[in-house]
């Protein structure tokens, strides 16, 4: 009996591991949206023209073009390019905060956030995520731990990925400040559906058009 009651236990504190491990690697999905391990697959970089600095740096994504703006209210950005041409964003001299703004809607971004020199390569900040002004992501590290166990860190290499319809905005906020930000990447022009506030305007607009045609067929003598 004592040994099927051990064997019981030890089943069971297995299984409330495995689930720990598991709620731990687990992605993090708010109204729709996932924040999830960095996956740098066949996506299309943010490239820059060239080195910028201000509180606002611009990009654009390669073989697309269109825009990607860079901004901060906590000091500078330096815009710097790399040997294959996409942007770093480095904070001047840390980032507190970065907002990633897209001319176009994607469906999937990733993005590199790297630890400031000397932190071991760790991105040890409580880092909040806006996405679109309004999906919030919230993630504290674990003390002397990384941020989450859903970035990938390898040699300073911290990846993160944002997954979900429409995405045209990234505002990050970091404690403490980070160095840089690098390596962003789109992939899929959204098809998300339009906002209601879009539903909105496009009935009316179909109304009006419908309402004009009515007009002028009960006008006599008036051309088609």
């Amino acid at each position: 009996m004592n040994k099927l009651l051990k064997f019981v236990a030890a089943g069971a504190s297995a299984a409330a591991l495995s689930v720990a491990a598991s709620a731990a690697s687990a992605a993090v999905v708010v109204d729709g949206y996932t924040l999830d391990t960095g996956s740098f697959g066949a996506q299309t970089g943010v490239h820059s023209a060239g080195a910028q600095s201000g509180q606002t740096v611009n990009g654009y994504v390669n073989k697309d073009g269109s825009a990607v703006t860079f901004s901060t209210s906590s000091g500078l950005l330096n815009l710097s390019v790399n040997g294959q041409g996409e942007a770093t964003v480095l904070g001047d001299p840390l980032m507190e905060n970065l907002t990633v703004t897209f001319a176009k809607a994607w469906d999937k971004v990733t993005f590199n956030l790297e630890a400031p020199q000397g932190a071991g390569g760790k991105f040890s900040s409580d880092l909040t995520l806006l996405v679109n002004g309004s999906v919030l992501f919230s993630l504290t590290p674990n003390p002397g731990d990384d941020v989450c166990t859903i970035c990938v860190v390898d040699n300073g290499e911290n990846k993160f990925t944002v997954w979900g319809p429409g995405i045209t905005s990234l505002a990050f906020t970091f404690d403490p400040a980070i160095g840089s930000g690098k390596q962003f990447r789109v992939e899929g022009l959204s098809s998300a559906v339009p906002e209601p506030a879009t539903w909105a305007m496009m009935i009316a607009g179909f109304g009006l058009a419908g309402a004009t045609i009515r007009r002028r067929r009960a006008i006599p003598g008036l051309a088609a």
